[in-house]
């Protein structure tokens, strides 16, 4: 009944999201049409992956060597189905719904309707919120979506291209989209303009929702100088129509009742109704402290099933800042969602709100100001997910308010040894949370074994990596040394950084030497460096990457050690601190040199020597990336879907 269009010029991590939602949501007969326009080798070999288990009579993929744009994509593909219905979907959109039936009911209970469109967060006329509301996920906000809209089909005279499905019949009538319009912007508008002149309606499913990420492929500088070229050719031919038209839609507004309950502070609470705690804020006050000093105050707490609906997950974190551990949290939500469950963050404490920028986020927090306003105002759960070693405190004090509720403890770090001799207590009390909850995921088998003597059940789930960014672009500068600095953290070792630089340059001036980070930019520094800075986007952490050969790492410990697997992952020879659970993924001599965090000259010559032993360099590069691909997202979020449904939720 449909056939469904799906442009693509790289960003592999949306195109995997988008079409692994279509094949999820498909509930009527479709093929799928992708046109590969002229990506990467790296985005064309991940295609060929996504497609493999995908029966042959489900799919085309259509290969350009040459980039054609988007519109020579889109009409090339449409022509070649044959199913009444043609979808046309942005790589970096994604579907969170029964969309199919949804349009088959709209198509067939109004014959005169040409195009619908979705509502998003990312639309030109359609959009209800520029960002996903506070406390929903993709899921939640779908289905307030549902129950707010009213499924009149509201006239919307301009359809957003995101999301466009068309009578095939009117696609053909009207040769498709216009090619003039290059690679794209506005040719859909043009489409519509064309529609209506034909007598054919353009309308909003207003129950419908779909997620649009925005710009998933045009970089700024080419998207900018196609959109005022487009929009001067469109407005050429049909400025007084369409300035008519947008002050009708204007002006009888039919989706503003969604988007001012949607934007609206507190939204979740008015449209999700969460069920009152029965804790005041004193008594929850209480409940912590009684935690942290009754060394009896609670047994290891276990998981309770859920079975006749699908489970409400929520991961507890005191702050939310860019951090390895914060993104690695951000990421497995993120995986949950896309398999179904419902999934979200809770946050009591500073937020820095750019992190949702930092991949596509399929979610947005419940923000609360502190632990009080947390225990007292978090709706409920089927279970809570503390992340660090405070925050197991607040999760076995919500407990007492909420017998029913499941609790597990995502362990990052052995976070007693985060404190020195001064803040004891501190220490004491960090390691006194691993006796809290039953079941404990790690990441390796160094934090597995330190947490064994403390009870319950621990699961090893590895981190998850996004490899769809970080990936080999052939861009290597042989001669950059690229390394993290934070002098704020006595961890990361800055001094000794500093000092290894310095030795570098003062024995090989030619090589060039690279930071990113934060706190460093104001020091002066005794050698000529390039700054990164802080690098808000793990696409901007690729590029730096990309650019460099060596990644040095000289910090004095890793829990993990994310930025070494990601250099793997980039086909960057790494030199890496050998303390820590670093060593799970790092083998030295295999895959890079470890070195020890405090000897100066032997982490200078391990530089030297992977810099002028191309055989060495060589080596390291391709076995560490083979090693980077066994840490994929996708694997993460599977391993983790896969342990809570033996607990008993199922997505």
């Amino acid at each position: 009944m449909f056939d469904i269009v799906i442009p693509v010029h790289n960003a592999m991590q949306h195109v995997r999201a988008c079409v692994n939602a279509v094949f999820r949501h498909a509930s009527q007969p479709c093929h799928l049409y992708i046109v590969d326009d002229a990506s990467d080798a790296y985005t064309r070999g991940e295609l060929l992956t996504l497609l493999k288990d995908v029966p042959k009579d489900r799919y085309t993929l259509i290969r350009h060597e040459q980039n054609q744009g988007y519109l020579q994509s889109v009409n090339e593909a449409a022509r070649l189905g044959g199913n009444p219905y043609v979808v046309l979907l942005n790589s970096d959109a994604m579907v969170v719904n029964d969309f199919m039936a949804r349009l088959a009911a709209g198509f067939s209970g109004d014959a005169s309707i040409g195009v619908i469109t979705a509502v998003s967060n990312w639309a030109n006329w359609t959009r209800i919120c520029d960002q996903i509301p506070e406390g929903f996920n993709v899921h939640q906000l779908s289905d307030a979506v549902a129950r707010l809209g009213k499924r009149k089909f509201p006239e919307v005279f301009n359809a957003s291209g995101f999301f466009f499905a068309v009578r095939r019949e009117l696609f053909e009538a009207l040769d498709g989209f216009d090619e003039a319009y290059g690679e794209g912007y506005w040719e859909e508008t043009d489409f519509c303009m064309r529609a209506l002149k034909a007598g054919a309606r353009v309308v909003v499913d207003d129950q419908l929702y779909v997620y649009h990420y925005g710009w998933g492929s045009f970089q700024e500088a080419g998207r900018n100088r196609q959109l005022d070229v487009n929009q001067e050719r469109f407005m050429a031919r049909w400025n007084r129509p369409y300035r008519s038209l947008e002050k009708r839609w204007q002006r009888r507004a039919p989706l503003a009742p969604m988007t001012k309950t949607l934007s609206a502070e507190g939204a979740w609470r008015k449209v999700m109704k969460p069920a009152p705690t029965k804790l005041s804020a004193k008594e929850a006050m209480q409940q912590l402290a009684s935690l942290k000093t009754d060394l009896d105050a609670a047994p290891l707490y276990d998981v309770t099933p859920v079975k006749e609906r699908k489970p409400r997950i929520l991961y507890l974190l005191p702050g939310m800042a860019l951090y390895g551990g914060i993104i690695s949290v951000l990421q497995v939500v993120n995986q949950l969602i896309l398999r179904g469950y419902d999934a979200n963050i809770a946050v009591y404490g500073e937020v820095d709100a750019s992190l949702y920028e930092h991949f596509p986020c399929y979610f947005r927090g419940y923000h609360f100001k502190d632990e009080a306003a947390l225990m007292t105002g978090l709706p409920d759960c089927d279970l809570l997910v503390a992340t660090r070693w405070d925050t197991a405190f607040v999760a076995v004090a919500m407990k007492a308010a909420r017998p029913e509720m499941g609790l597990a403890y995502f362990v990052q770090d052995y976070e007693p040894d985060f404190y020195g001799s001064k803040q004891a207590e501190l220490a004491e009390q960090a390691a006194r949370s691993y006796r809290l909850i039953r079941h404990k995921i790690v990441k390796t088998h160094w934090l597995a074994r330190k947490l064994a003597p403390y009870g319950g059940e621990i699961h090893r789930i590895p981190l998850g990596l996004n490899l769809d960014v970080c990936h080999d672009h052939g861009t290597m500068h042989p001669m950059q040394i690229l390394a993290l600095a934070r002098p704020s953290s006595e961890r990361r070792n800055f001094p000794m950084l500093r000092a290894v630089y310095l030795e570098l340059y003062r024995r090989r001036p030619d090589l060039k030497l690279a930071l990113y980070g934060d706190g460093y930019e104001h020091m002066p520094l005794p050698f000529p460096c390039h700054s990164y800075g802080k690098l808000s986007s793990l696409e901007a952490v690729a590029a730096a990457l990309n650019e460099s050969a060596v990644l040095l790492d000289v910090s004095t410990f890793q829990g993990f050690g994310r930025p070494g697997l990601e250099a793997m992952a980039c086909g960057v020879a790494a030199v890496l601190t050998r303390e820590g659970g670093i060593t799970q993924y790092a083998k030295h001599g295999y895959n890079c040199l470890l070195i020890n965090p405090h000897a100066r000259d032997a982490i200078v010559e391990a530089v030297l020597r992977v810099i002028d032993d191309n055989a060495l360099r060589q080596r390291l590069v391709g076995h560490g990336y083979t090693t980077a691909q066994a840490y994929s997202l996708e694997a993460e979020g599977e391993r983790t879907a896969t342990l809570f449904r033996a607990w008993g939720l199922e997505a």
